[in-house]
């Protein structure tokens, strides 16, 4: 027996070695430094580094002019696409969190996109925000390569997005798997870009960060405290201002422009001033622009659904367009990876377990509801460190690892 002992040993000791080699293994060992990146989004400043981004020039859906910034290590060739779809955020593509990341995944050999949305930088949605983010990827599909740096000439940083890039005959050869990141409201337009004929490719991916399946149950949250699930009725902290952010975001939809311009100009005061006056604005709207108010200023969720009822039809359309539940026509060649806080004050998190079930694919849904997390960034633990946060909470940090150790390895062989 013991004769066999020195062989059983080296079988065990290969056996090991192989398995840490293995693409699987190496996935989740450099997955640990993204977790503790993750976790470090809490504080004021993530982890920074690297070089500054490019920006690129690319066409809107209408021609427009559009921008993005672009994170590459230009000593390596990239390995994968990231698009980064910011939400209603004031900062776009500047925000700090979205700088972070993109520095972040550009370590980790990722050609990183952050597109700027101007209607949703102006807290503004409607059906073009799908649009926008099926150009921003056809942007992103046409790089191949690093563009010029951030130092570079514009005219340098303009070739590069139309000609797809710094010229690398052989990343132009290999196809670049690409993933699209959407956060809060983005990811309603990011799954249904993806869901358009020809617009995905099936080795594409998706992470949904605080996403939704129905805006109109949003809203509901939002105003009223209560959302639903299979027929169970729960209760949640909603952010106070949050009723007023969506308020100004759907005024659009209305024909009228004065109450368009009336509905936005509420929003605006009642996010900086719970308290403050608007009577005269509300006194200056039409029966359209008075339903709306009425349905975001109710606070009672037995008023809600006949409040909806009465919204003009307009604005009921633009959130069902939006809402993946209601208009995803197709199923998604994707997998896809939805993460969630369940304390999230915004979107409250039984909207990603319907999107669970809902959204049709024909890849997998793997779903994430982190205890740790608010929307879309850690819920404390503000000021510690990454890998002490990560410590903290141990049931997110699974999951979370789980989720990113899977990105790394969709990305292409060396």
């Amino acid at each position: 027996m013991r004769r066999f002992l020195p062989a059983a040993l080296l079988g065990l000791l290969l056996f090991l070695l192989a398995a840490t080699l293995s693409p699987a293994c190496r996935a989740h060992a450099e997955a640990i430094g993204l977790l503790i990146d993750v976790w470090s989004l809490g504080r004021e400043t993530g982890p920074g580094g690297g070089p500054p981004p490019a920006t690129i020039a690319y066409e809107g859906p209408g021609g427009e002019g559009r921008q993005a910034d672009v994170y590459c290590d230009p000593r390596a060739r990239p390995r994968a696409r990231l698009l980064l779809a910011h939400g209603l955020v004031e900062a776009g593509k500047d925000d700090a969190r979205l700088r972070t990341l993109g520095r972040v995944f550009a370590r980790h050999r990722f050609l990183v996109v952050v597109p700027d949305f101007p209607g949703m930088r102006a807290l503004r949605v409607g059906r073009e925000d799908i649009d926008e983010v099926g150009a921003a990827l056809a942007a992103a599909h046409r790089l191949s390569g690093c563009p010029p740096s951030a130092g570079a000439n514009a005219g340098g940083a303009r070739r590069g997005a139309s000609g797809g890039g710094a010229p690398d005959p052989a990343a132009a050869e290999a196809r670049l798997p690409t993933g699209v990141v959407g956060f809060s409201y983005s990811a309603g337009p990011v799954i249904l870009a993806l869901g358009r004929p020809g617009a995905a490719r099936q080795e594409d991916f998706a992470v949904l960060f605080g996403g939704y399946a129905d805006l109109e149950n949003v809203v509901r949250f939002l105003t009223t405290g209560r959302h639903r699930d299979r027929g169970e009725d729960y209760g949640g902290e909603a952010l106070p201002e949050g009723r007023w952010i969506v308020l100004q975001a759907n005024a659009g939809s209305l024909a009228d422009p004065a109450d368009r311009e009336s509905l936005a100009a509420i929003g605006r005061l009642r996010r900086a001033d719970p308290g403050a006056d608007i009577s005269s604005l509300s006194a200056s709207l039409g029966p359209s622009g008075k339903s709306v108010l009425d349905l975001f200023a109710n606070t009672d969720p037995a008023r809600f659904d006949d409040l909806l009822r009465r919204v003009d039809p307009a604005v009921r359309a633009t959130l069902d367009a939006l809402s993946p539940a209601k208009s995803l026509a197709r199923p998604l060649p994707t997998d896809l990876y939805l993460l969630h806080g369940r304390s999230d004050a915004i979107v409250p998190y039984t909207e990603s377990l319907k999107l669970q079930r809902s959204v049709r694919t024909g890849g997998r849904v793997r779903l994430a509801l982190l205890g740790g997390f608010r929307h879309a960034r850690p819920e404390s633990d503000a000021g510690a460190a990454g890998w002490v946060a990560a410590l903290r909470h141990p049931a997110d940090s699974a999951r979370i690892l789980e989720v990113l150790a899977g990105i790394l390895e969709r990305r292409a062989e060396p």
